[in-house]
């Protein structure tokens, strides 16, 4: 899969033959990917591995939520003084993967929380997948047992100061499956707040669920957490090149994610060999998280590309990646003021032959081209009762048509578009006919060509 950095990066190295600016590409490529925000987010690194009581510090930077005091505990197999070693709880539970877990007591109160600083701000405008794995510990202890099983397993986000919590994450049923690991997913998008990653119980009492064989005030829920994930769904370059007839393999694989495709294409893996926008789905099973590359195809040799420019305008060419102007200039966009051939040398990685765009730029009338009667009589005879306005073009428009008294007060006013014409005026004013007099009109209208606002204007005789 190739970043947009990469594909910038290989096409400043066909520009300027810079074989370190290459090697730097290939590092560039080699790095990015499926990028989990969460540090240490399966465990596995301790400070120290004489784990007791309340020791999750000990799997920096984890810490424990402050208010209320409370000891969640840290499972590692490297534990050396008989606690917290592996496997762990009554039903000897081991890491969903690799060395490390933890284990959190949830009940009312009070309530086992962590926290730890994610590694960077979660990027706007894009879909985050959120996830995380917990196991429950099976009932156990002495008589009358009060552990139970229970919903409260939630992650949620905060900023800094433990504000502006937003709890993300939750099961929707009791968890009593204490022999394998439950992942739960969803798919998020960021406000900007998220500053802490937060797991532990953060339902309302109204809302918290428990299955206890005995009621007692005791009673609590423990759960173990691992492999926790925040990840930007990343999986496909902003912009993907395609030299003329070939085709790129692309490897969007996300986790463990089904990845379909807007096209219809199933797998994570495929060839795509078609402009144009095509988008990337990752099912969550509660979800879909996506994300969009724009598919640039470059011509085997030169590509014609005729265009009309509007009369006393200018007219923005652009290409899909940079390229070289008659003017010698190196960018993606050229202006021009006239008719012409220009021609645009693309700066790629199809480096085995020179690519062209040519636009063949022709003057063309942007201006609509109008039929407005200079009279009617709307007196209900069958004849010529209503105003008609007839607008023609070959690009789209899209404006405000109003009419006034000779006084300039607005009599009627209607959007118009291509797809409305003809319009028509019966000569009334709040449902009133008006009286016989000269009136003017005028349409203010964007013309589809250029984004140009232009007027066009008159007047007609409004007969008895």
């Amino acid at each position: 899969m190739f970043s947009r950095a990469f594909n910038d990066c290989l096409i400043a190295f066909a520009w300027r033959k810079d074989w370190l600016l290459f090697c730097l590409c290939l590092i560039v490529v080699n790095l990015h990917g499926q990028q989990n925000l969460v540090p240490n987010h399966s465990f596995e690194e301790v400070s120290d591995c004489d784990l007791n009581f309340g020791d999750i510090p000990k799997a920096p930077p984890w810490q424990i939520v402050p208010q209320p005091e409370n000891t969640p505990d840290l499972f590692h197999a490297c534990s050396t003084s008989g606690f917290y070693d592996l496997p762990g709880g009554c039903s000897n539970i081991v890491p969903k993967d690799g060395d490390g877990m933890i284990m959190l007591i949830q009940r009312i109160p009070p309530e086992e929380r962590v926290y730890v600083r994610l590694t960077d701000t979660l990027p706007w405008q894009k879909d985050i997948y959120v996830a995380f794995s917990t196991i429950t510990d099976i009932k156990c202890g002495p008589d009358p047992i009060t552990q139970c099983y229970s919903n409260t397993q939630c992650l949620a986000f905060s900023d800094f100061a433990f504000q502006n919590l937003q709890v993300v994450l939750q099961p929707d049923t009791i968890i009593d499956n204490y022999e394998t690991w439950s992942t739960y997913r969803t798919c998020y998008r960021a406000d900007g707040t998220e500053d802490l990653l937060l797991l532990g119980n953060y339902r309302l009492a109204t809302e918290t669920r428990l299955d206890c064989d005995v009621e007692n005030p005791l009673n609590s829920a423990r759960n173990f957490f691992d492999e926790i994930i925040v990840a930007p769904f990343e999986v496909v370059p902003d912009t993907i090149i395609v030299c003329g007839d070939e085709s790129v393999q692309v490897d969007a694989t996300f986790y463990d994610l089904p990845i379909s495709w807007s096209d219809g294409v199933q797998g994570a893996i495929r060839d795509i060999s078609q402009g144009g926008q095509l988008m990337a789905f990752g099912n969550t099973g509660r979800c879909f998280l996506r994300d969009t590359t724009f598919v640039v195809r470059i011509p085997e040799e030169e590509e014609l590309i005729p265009l009309d420019i509007c009369d006393g305008e200018e007219l923005l060419l652009e290409t899909p990646v940079s390229a070289v102007w008659p003017n010698g200039d190196t960018s993606s966009t050229y202006i021009v003021t006239e008719a012409g051939n220009y021609r645009a040398t693309l700066l790629t990685d199809c480096n085995d032959r020179l690519r062209y765009f040519v636009y063949d730029v022709e003057d063309n009338e942007c201006d609509i081209t109008y039929f407005v009667p200079n009279a009617f009589s709307p007196n209900r005879d069958g004849i010529n009762d209503q105003l008609e306005f007839f607008f023609e073009s070959d690009f789209n428009f899209n404006g405000q048509l109003q009419i006034l008294d000779r006084w300039g007060n607005l009599l009627y006013q209607q959007y118009v578009d291509q797809s409305m014409v003809p319009v028509r005026w019966d000569g009334t004013f709040r449902g009133r006919p008006l009286g016989a007099g000269v009136y003017v009109w005028a349409y203010e209208y964007v013309s589809g060509k250029d984004g140009g606002t232009r007027v066009i204007y008159g007047d007609v005789a409004l007969l008895p």
